[in-house]
């Protein structure tokens, strides 16, 4: 069964950009829980006493990381960021058995922590301004929740601590512990919606055509949920075997503010009966608009609020029969909860 028509969408460039959010936001809390214990430094002054311009310029990958290759004789074997029998192999050159190529593969002299700080994502040119927009209500946030009792005497020495691999151990983490639902609902937040662009459109019947709706975070969240949980289409449950007493069956869509496509639903229908052998019914709602609401609409440049009405769609092997039903009926097709859940335990 389907449903009318959704918002255009590359879940691969959303994906990818939820990734690089996941990781400058997780990059982020780690340097500013550092700042936040150095002596003097508030959630409070945090604006006035730290100068992120010279925090974004500590950030930066040391020579020795950016470009291990023309730094090889500078690289030292006890560096945790430094593979010291990678080191070895590449001053033995190419030439040598088992030698490495450094102009060819530079990141194989780097460890995790070393290749992490080469590709330390709030030093790509992309994202230097994202330390800058941390808003004060997640600065007091992160301050509410900071138990380490470690102090620092200067801006420096906080950001000299930094870990910068905290950003891909929690991708890790991520990958682990979401599924797409999931990832979405946790990370979806109001900045990222704000700082790609992201918006919600309609088809408006006072103008004929697609609008922009909504640029609200929760639209688009809800937008795009209901396009990922249970791959996009309704979700329809079996709800009597017997209805009316008759051996028929009664399906139920659970309603969530999208209505069906009725033509196609009607087809599903058709295939239902040819497994189950008797009459088959959906209750489903749907969405009505008389001519007079759109026009007033049209004139107020608004768009009309359609009345929601509660439907039974039967088929009995050759006629559909569409009967109305009470309204009290429409509160039990509501779906007032999604179960983003959708991956099964043992694919974890």
């Amino acid at each position: 069964m389907g449903l009318v028509p959704r918002v255009a969408l590359n879940p691969y460039k959303l994906g990818f950009e939820l990734w690089q959010y996941i990781e400058n936001r997780r990059n982020r809390r780690e340097v500013v829980e550092h700042l936040l214990r150095v002596e003097g430094v508030t959630w409070r002054n945090f604006a006035d006493t730290v100068d992120l311009d010279a925090v974004q310029a500590m950030l930066e990958p040391d020579p020795e990381m950016a470009d291990p290759a023309a730094s090889l004789d500078a690289l030292e074997a006890d560096d945790p960021r430094v593979d010291a029998e990678a080191l070895s192999a590449a001053r033995r050159g190419p030439s040598d058995d088992g030698g490495i190529d450094v102009e060819r593969y530079p990141w194989k002299l780097l460890t995790y922590e070393g290749l992490a700080e080469r590709h330390y994502s709030l030093s790509k040119p992309q994202h230097r301004g994202f330390l800058k927009r941390i808003s004060q209500a997640e600065l007091e946030k992160i301050s509410r929740y900071l138990f380490e009792t470690d102090r620092y005497d200067a801006v420096a020495a906080a950001v000299a601590a930094v870990d910068r691999t905290a950003g891909w151990d929690r991708m890790r983490e991520v990958r682990e512990s979401h599924n797409d639902v999931t990832f979405l609902d946790a990370f979806l937040t109001p900045e990222f919606v704000d700082e790609n662009d992201y918006f919600t459109y309609e088809y408006t019947r006072t103008t004929g055509d697609f609008r922009v709706t909504s640029d609200a975070a929760e639209d688009v969240k809800k937008k795009l949920m209901l396009q990922f949980t249970n791959f996009g289409k309704p979700t329809i449950a079996v709800k009597d075997g017997n209805f009316r007493n008759r051996n028929e069956l009664l399906l139920v869509h659970r309603y969530n503010g999208v209505q069906l496509d009725v033509t196609r639903a009607k087809q599903t229908l058709e295939r239902v009966f040819e497994l189950w052998g008797r009459p088959v019914a959906l209750k489903t709602v749907r969405k009505e608009l008389d001519d007079h609401d759109i026009e007033v609409a049209r004139r107020r440049d608004t768009e009309p609020e359609p009345t929601e009405q509660g439907t039974l769609i039967r088929f009995d092997g050759e006629s559909f029969e569409e009967t109305d039903l009470p309204d009290e009926e429409i509160e039990e097709l509501v779906a007032t909860d999604i179960d983003y859940d959708t991956k099964p335990d043992e694919w974890l």
